[in-house]
């Protein structure tokens, strides 16, 4: 037992309370990024968690020792020089018109928020509304967001004659701002056809599990209710958010009571649809990398929903598919039968090879192309698998056939309005 006097316990504990207050709100403040000192100028600036910079340089003005207003952010990796910023700064933030110009010869410029890109028009920046609907995030569903854990959705709804609604799910650990920066032209496009858009803070889960549906369910409600939104529904997603839009329509047409609204049409955008043939291949690409990071969270994602590997828990996998390629008659792919699908792919495996070391095998559009196939069979002539080869680019200008822009937006927006007069 320890011989310490009154005194000397009481300011131990009042150091602990004082240590922990200190790291709450060193917590609460940023967990995503990194904080840097400008040692010449005092000034704090702030990277997105993704940057490697470790040092800085700002020419511009501060308050409260952030950086504020106009002025050049430039910053260093192990003392190279890897990113210039040059534009508008609030809270140490990119934060206005700006411009990000990196080593490799990648751009971002336009609009941005807190950090984040906007690369809306100022017209739609001004429609646009954050919806919050929860001021907890206790499943996790939406990683990025500098802990902020709020669950939300971004609106962009037209004021009058709304036609219908298009919902939007972002890509694992895609942030909101990065869709609607990178559906930009279809976002103008829907907004000018009377077409109400939606994105949804949901960029965890590999599996749609019935928590996440329920909250998918909540948002949908919430933007019905409040905007008066017709029943004329389409659901398109990225990657991740592509196969939870093809599944959520699966959900929905097996049983209208499961999910909040009936899509009358969804397109993926190269999202997975198959998760045992998705695990086999982050088995294998962790064979070739170890500790990959997107195989390891893959792994992880479907192992815990799941509850364990393909061999101990082959229904649940089959559950949470879009389609599964074992089954003959597609698994869930049934449940599509009737309803207009578009997938879309850029399948260009030599850019996979020479980029990612990564084969046919181990890319979304074998299972894609197959699921098609398999609709096509059962009867669904409006079933497409769309090919946009070369049309991959990010934002930044960087070539990569995994991104939005292999959706071609006033095609995709022709398509929408169609089905949703085709099926009234």
């Amino acid at each position: 037992m320890s011989t310490l006097p009154k005194r000397a316990w009481f300011l131990q504990i009042v150091v602990f309370f004082l240590l922990l207050l200190q790291g709450t709100l060193v917590h609460a403040q940023d967990t995503e990024g990194n904080f840097l000192t400008d040692p010449k100028s005092g000034c704090t600036v702030w990277f997105k968690h993704t940057f490697t910079e470790d040092s800085v340089t700002w020419s511009g003005s501060c308050a409260n020792g952030m950086a504020e207003g106009k002025g050049k952010l430039t910053g260093f990796t192990k003392g190279k020089q890897t990113s210039v910023y040059t534009g508008e700064m609030k809270g140490g933030k990119p934060n206005g018109e700006g411009e990000y110009i990196f080593e490799n010869g990648r751009r971002l410029k336009g609009y941005f928020t807190e950090g984040e890109p906007l690369f809306l028009s100022p017209e739609l920046r001004e429609r646009l509304k954050k919806n919050i609907i929860s001021e907890t995030d206790e499943m996790e569903l939406y990683a990025g967001d500098n802990n902020k854990q709020q669950l939300y959705y971004h609106s962009l709804i037209p004021d009058k004659d709304i036609k219908g609604v298009i919902v939007l799910l972002p890509g694992t650990w895609e942030t909101t701002e990065h869709v609607l920066s990178s559906m930009s032209t279809f976002c103008e496009i829907a907004y000018r056809q009377q077409l109400a858009v939606m994105v949804l803070s949901i960029n965890q889960r590999i599996t749609l599990t019935p928590e996440v549906v329920k909250f998918m369910n909540k948002m949908i409600d919430h933007a019905r209710k409040k905007y008066n939104l017709p029943d004329r529904w389409v659901i398109g997603g990225f990657s991740s958010g592509g196969l939870f839009s093809l599944r959520y329509t699966e959900l929905a047409n097996e049983d209208s009571t499961a999910t909040a609204i009936r899509p009358m049409a969804v397109f993926s955008c190269d999202g997975p649809t198959d998760l045992t043939n998705l695990y086999q291949s982050f088995t294998r690409k962790l064979k070739k990398i170890p500790g990959h990071h997107e195989a390891t969270y893959g792994i992880r994602e479907m192992e815990e929903y799941c509850g364990g590997s393909p061999e101990t828990s082959a229904a649940k996998y089959e559950y949470y598919s879009v389609y599964s390629h074992q089954r003959q008659d597609g698994g869930n792919a049934k449940y599509l039968t009737n309803t207009p699908v578009r997938i879309y792919a850029d399948v260009d495996p030599d850019w996979w090879i020479q980029n990612r070391q990564v084969d046919l095998y181990d890319m979304n559009a074998l299972d894609q192309s197959a699921m098609i196939l398999c609709l096509r069979e059962k009867g669904n002539e409006k079933a497409e698998f769309i090919n946009a080869f070369g049309k991959g680019y990010r934002i930044e200008g960087n070539r990569h056939p995994h991104s939005w822009s292999i959706v071609e937006p006033q095609d995709c927006i022709n398509w929408i309005s169609a089905s949703m007069s085709s099926n009234k």
